[in-house]
């Protein structure tokens, strides 16, 4: 199940509004559709499981149908060190550890790493891996 962080002013009484880039990664990236079930988060305290209502351009409306309490963090803070992989693999690798709760994610150049980045991919390859972190 995909979860998805909002503003508290986000949620209403029985439902959630999600606007943002998280609409076309609902719509157009994971095709998701009307009655797939998905996980929101206030980022606080609490977490909601919600049936997608309706999708729309600029937003997506989800039913609440359950509140799970508190919202934890793990107990600990895991830091993974990626040595870079070849191709857009290492957005992969992020998307991944972000879902299973990684607190940070450091990549690494090593002596057998294939990749070679320059300063301007680095700082471009930066930018969009801190995008699919958040």
């Amino acid at each position: 199940m995909y979860r998805f962080f909002v503003k508290k002013d986000q949620i209403q009484e029985d439902a959630v509004i999600i606007i943002g880039s998280d609409v076309n990664h609902i719509k157009n990236v994971l095709r998701m559709k009307k009655g797939e079930t998905i996980l929101i988060s206030d980022g606080e305290d609490r977490e909601y499981v919600c049936t997608i209502d309706e999708l729309e351009n600029e937003q997506v409306r989800a039913k609440i149908e359950d509140v799970n309490g508190v919202a934890k963090e793990l107990p600990i803070k895991v830091t993974l060190f990626q040595a870079l992989p070849k191709g857009d693999k290492m957005e992969t690798v992020i998307q991944k550890m972000i879902e299973l709760g990684a607190y940070e994610i450091v990549p690494v150049f090593t002596k057998r790493c294939i990749v070679k980045l320059d300063n301007k991919k680095a700082v471009s390859k930066t930018k969009r891996w801190n995008s699919i972190a958040e």
